[in-house]
């Protein structure tokens, strides 16, 4: 099941409870952590982390530095104030929250908790606040505009597991729905490092062998893939894919720098406005490739379980396609195939789209009309077809 992850959360805690991070990651929450005061200060002192992160939680009984052997509540006393700037004093409020088990503890810690007026209690025990904390986070975050930009592209966040690539993608439709990117080429490269990291997401989730590093490898696999069973990959992906590589590759670089052939168009033709409408494209092409992958396993033996099926089809294409019950496909020299197997259709067993057949005793195709575009060929065995009224 997918839940959609809409709030950015960053903890400090040397120990995040896994309960709890299940908890947040059920309530629709991204969760990044830090298990240090100093460590947790640096990263909401970069500017693009702040700038996506909707709510943080503060634990008491925490480490100061990430050498330290061991926590104490001295970290939350002396530190504590310094991520509450962070968090009120920027170009964005951030409410924070203390969360905590509060016990064993100087009460004086916990009674000098900065109140606010937006404050709903000064701090939430970890045995039995949990969904308060899950229940105040939302409630004080519903109005933010992160919160709204990644409601309104419906789970594409969920697959930025890196913050860098969720900071990359919320820039590009930030800039998108602003109106900035008529002219703007250096989304061309944004996009381009989010191609490369669907190639890491697609590796690691079954799509993609190991040996695959780059984009032309991951579309030249897309391709082989939807060439041989069409269900799996398709066709719109791969042209995507195809001609979202072709535009973020020309557009990276700049007209100065094409001195062979004259082959790079994108960046002038984006910045002189001859071409006002191709970012918008490729961002919607990027959306489309993000939104796809979403279907791919999550689970790990469902990832091994994919990942061992597509190898066992481009490893050995005619026992794959061997009893394998399907609907065929017309292309147009009226050649009728399921991927790149093809059938001749015999006089009496005419079929459709609509005809499930079986395919039986596959092999290489010898055909020389056909053989080129479908290198493999079976008989088939009709399981039904629709009635005609």
């Amino acid at each position: 099941m997918h839940i959609d992850k809409n709030i950015v959360v960053f903890w400090i805690d040397e120990a995040p409870r896994a309960d709890v991070l299940q908890r947040l990651s059920h309530a629709g929450m991204q969760v990044y952590t830090a298990d240090s005061y100093e460590s947790g200060i640096e990263w909401l002192s970069n500017p693009n982390n702040c700038a996506m992160c909707d709510a943080v939680l503060l634990d008491v009984n925490c480490k100061t530095r990430p050498s330290d052997a061991h926590e104490t509540p001295a970290s939350f006393r002396d530190n504590a104030y310094r991520v509450i700037n962070l968090c009120e004093s920027g170009k964005r409020f951030i409410p924070w929250f203390v969360f905590t088990s509060a016990e064993g503890y100087d009460t004086s810690l916990l009674q000098a908790i900065p109140q606010r007026e937006w404050t709903k209690q000064s701090y939430y025990n970890k045995e039995t606040d949990q969904q308060r904390l899950v229940d105040d986070i939302r409630l004080l975050t519903k109005e933010t505009d992160n919160i709204a930009l990644r409601q309104r592209y419906e789970g594409i966040f969920n697959l930025c597991m890196d913050e860098a690539m969720s900071i990359r993608l919320r820039d590009i439709l930030q800039k998108m729905e602003s109106g900035e990117h008529n002219t703007d080429t250096t989304l061309f490269n944004a996009i381009r490092k989010l191609m490369a990291y669907t190639v890491v997401y697609g590796r690691s989730h079954g799509l993609f062998s190991e040996d695959i590093d780059g984009i032309r490898g991951a579309y030249k696999r897309l391709h082989q893939l939807h060439e041989l069973e069409p269900q799996t990959v398709p066709s719109y992906i791969v042209n995507n894919y195809f001609a979202l590589m072709d535009t973020v590759n020309n557009g990276s670089h700049s007209t100065p720098e094409d001195n062979e052939c004259g082959t790079l168009a994108v960046d002038e033709d984006v910045l002189s406005g001859n071409a006002p409408y191709l970012t918008r494209v490729a961002v919607y092409q990027l959306l489309t490739i993000l939104n796809w992958l979403r279907t791919l396993p999550t689970e790990k033996e469902q990832i091994e379980s994919f990942r061992k099926r597509l190898n066992a089809l481009l490893g050995n294409p005619i026992a794959w396609y061997e009893e394998r019950e399907c609907y065929l496909e017309c292309d147009e020299s009226g050649t009728w195939h399921y991927g790149r197997c093809a059938i001749r259709v015999r006089p009496g067993f005419e079929v459709d789209e609509k005809t499930l057949v079986r395919l039986q005793h596959v092999q290489v195709n010898q055909n020389p009309n056909t053989k080129k575009h479908y290198p493999y060929y079976a008989l088939y065995f009709i399981i039904s077809k629709p009635e005609t009224v």
